[in-house]
């Protein structure tokens, strides 16, 4: 059985909103506050920049988290036959998790990153 292409869009999905919501947030602290972020923080940021910062944060924090546990749903569909082909789609998420982490640290601005990873 192949992998399909609903499967395969629903296991790359979650990664991209990350990265969306992730360089959206670069964009508009960089924009509301007329530059980047002088102090780690939240301090002086307006209301909705602090939503923002908060949706990314636990979003990237969700992701984090079941891309950490994916190991025992992997092993899992591995040894019960029917549920094997669903390996394929954990693969697809966990690569695309660390393509998605790379252009994050390597094609952002670096005074957000510092923001960010504190």
């Amino acid at each position: 059985m192949g992998a399909s292409r609903t499967g395969i869009l629903l296991s790359v999905l979650p990664n991209i909103v990350m990265l969306a919501l992730f360089y959206s947030l670069a964009l508009h602290m960089y924009q509301a506050l007329g530059g980047w972020p002088s102090s780690i923080g939240e301090r002086g940021f307006p209301f909705a920049l602090k939503v923002h910062s908060a949706v990314a944060t636990r979003f990237s924090h969700f992701l984090m988290i079941c891309f950490l546990a994916l190991p025992v749903p992997m092993l899992t569909c591995v040894f019960v036959k029917r549920w094997r082909h669903c390996v394929a789609y954990m693969t697809v998420y966990a690569l695309v998790f660390l393509l998605c982490g790379l252009l994050m640290q390597k094609a952002s601005p670096d005074p957000f990153l510092v923001w960010w990873v504190d």
